[in-house]
């Protein structure tokens, strides 16, 4: 059964979705198994595929964990530019008051608008 794992694959990496059970019940060793044979059998290979699971997910987190990062990394910087423009933003209201209040020589203050 080892290559019988139905994988799904997206943007963030293949994913384990469990066994895929119609190659167990077409095998012809199971198919020659009493009908409590196969229920023992079938009940063990659950087992198996629940604790591959837990594994496999324990070694998936690393990379989740590394997508969190690089997102925080974005939203940080993200909201540094914010920050950033915000300030310049301040910065040319306060030179605009500025020119208002000072005297300037003829065509500076045409442009600028009166607070």
């Amino acid at each position: 059964m080892r290559t019988q794992w139905r994988v799904v694959a997206g943007m963030a990496g293949a994913q384990h979705q469990g066994i895929d059970y119609t190659a167990l019940y077409g095998h012809p060793k199971y198919a020659r198994l009493g009908f409590d044979e196969q229920d023992a059998l079938l009940a063990q290979v659950q087992h198996i595929e629940a604790g591959a699971l837990s594994a496999m997910a324990q070694q998936n987190t690393p990379a989740v964990q590394e997508a969190e990062d690089a997102k925080q990394v974005t939203d940080a910087i993200q909201q540094r530019v914010d920050f950033d423009y915000q300030q310049g933003m301040k910065s040319l209201i306060n030179v605009r008051e500025l020119m208002n209040v000072m005297e300037l020589a003829g065509g500076y203050g045409d442009e600028c608008f009166v607070a």
